[in-house]
C-alpha cells in the first residue's frame, strides 16, 4: 500500500537559530560596534510592524501587556538591558503613554502608563507583582550585570540549577520581575525527575497532552471531480499526490488532510499522531481492540487499528521531517 502521508514530508531547509539567541547575539554585536540602541522615532504615533491577512486570521499569540509608571524610561531600560526594539508608541494629549509595543528577540510585548481612572495600575502603585517574566538569554551573567547596571535590583544572582539552566532573577526599576535563563544542559522530563527525586527535595511529574488527529484521508473515485467539488465548496486547493493517480493533498488548510483512491475500508480514515506507537499498540489490545496491520512508510511507522466497537483508525509515528 502506498504511503498516504508522503505529502506531509517537509523540505530539507536550514534551521534558523532560536529567536532569543539571535536577538541577544545581535544586541551584543551592535553594542560592541556602537550601533545600539537605536534612536526612537520622535513622532507621536509610530508603527513599523506589518502583518499579513493570513497571520491575522490564524495566529494565536499570548502577549504580555505591562503597566509601568514611566513607559518612556521603561523602553530605554528594556532596550539597554535586554536589547528590546521599540516598534510602536501612542502618546495622549496629557503626555501619558496610552500604548506602546516592543520586541525582545522573537517575543512581543505591549506596555502603557498608569491609568488609575480605569483601574490600570503599575507594580509601584500596587506594591508588588504576582507575575514574573521568563526570558531566555545566551549569557545570563552578562544580561544580569547589564540590567543591574541600568538600575535593576538583583533578587537572585546567576546560579546553575538542577533543571539544566543557569538562572538569575532581577526586579526592574518599574517593579516587574524577570527570570533570566540560559540553557546549559538538555534534560528530558524523566532526567529532571530522577535528579530531583535523588536529592529528596522535589517530586516531579508531567502530563502529556491528549492525542489528537494528525491527518485525515477521504476516499475518492475521481480526484479531478473532488478537486472541482471541494474547491468550489470549501476553497480547498488539492495538489496532486506524489504516489500516482488518485492521490491528492489539501495544501491550503491548517489541518492536514488528503484524498486517496476509492477502495476497501472506511470512506474517511483518521490518523492519530503519536510520539511512540508501541505503548498504544499494547494498550489497544488490552482494552479489547485489535491491531489489524503494521506498516513502515517513509513518513514513519503506521498501525491500522480497530476499537472495541469496530471503529477503524490509524496510528502514525512520524519520521524525522514529517
Amino acid at each position: 500500500m502506498p504511503d498516504p502521508l508522503e505529502s506531509l514530508r517537509l523540505p530539507e531547509t536550514p534551521e534558523a537559530p532560536r529567536p532569543g539567541f539571535a536577538a541577544a547575539l545581535r544586541g551584543r554585536v551592535e553594542a560592541a560596534l556602537g550601533l545600539w540602541p537605536p534612536d526612537p522615532s520622535p513622532s507621536t504615533i509610530t508603527r513599523s510592524t506589518t502583518m499579513s491577512t493570513t497571520e491575522t486570521a490564524t495566529a494565536q499569540v499570548v502577549m504580555p501587556y505591562l503597566c509601568v509608571h514611566d513607559s518612556v524610561a521603561a523602553l530605554d531600560f528594556y532596550r539597554d538591558a535586554f536589547g528590546a526594539f521599540e516598534t510602536m508608541r501612542v502618546v495622549g494629549d496629557d503626555g501619558r503613554m496610552g500604548h506602546c509595543e516592543f520586541s525582545i528577540g522573537g517575543a512581543r510585548f505591549m506596555m502603557a502608563d498608569e491609568f488609575p481612572e480605569i483601574g490600570v495600575l503599575s507594580p509601584r502603585t500596587l506594591g508588588n507583582t504576582p507575575v514574573a517574566l521568563y526570558l531566555e538569554v545566551v549569557d545570563v551573567d552578562h544580561v544580569h550585570s547589564q540590567a543591574v547596571a541600568g538600575g535593576a535590583e538583583s533578587l537572585r544572582p546567576p546560579e546553575d540549577q538542577t533543571h539544566g539552566n543557569r538562572t538569575a532573577t532581577i526586579l526592574d526599576p518599574f517593579g516587574h520581575r524577570w527570570m533570566l535563563s540560559q540553557q546549559i544542559e538538555q534534560l528530558s522530563t524523566e532526567d529532571y525527575a530522577a535528579r530531583e527525586e535523588a536529592s529528596g527535595d522535589w517530586t516531579v511529574s508531567a502530563t502529556k497532552a491528549p492525542v489528537e488527529p494528525g491527518y485525515l484521508t477521504y476516499q475518492s473515485a475521481d480526484l479531478d471531480k473532488a478537486k472541482g467539488f471541494f474547491g468550489q465548496l470549501f476553497g480547498w486547493e488539492i495538489q496532486a499526490g506524489s504516489m500516482g493517480d488518485g492521490y491528492g493533498h489539501v495544501g491550503n488548510t491548517r489541518f492536514p488532510m488528503g484524498f486517496v483512491p476509492a477502495g476497501e475500508g472506511e470512506p474517511v480514515t483518521v490518523y492519530f499522531r503519536v510520539d511512540d506507537i508501541e505503548p498504544f499498540v499494547a494498550q489497544i489490545e488490552a482494552l479489547g481492540g485489535r491491531v489489524l496491520s503494521r506498516t513502515d512508510y517513509a513518513s514513519g511507522g503506521n498501525a491500522e487499528c480497530e476499537d472495541d466497537q469496530g471503529f477503524r483508525f490509524q496510528l502514525h509515528q512520524p519520521a524525522p521531517g514529517y
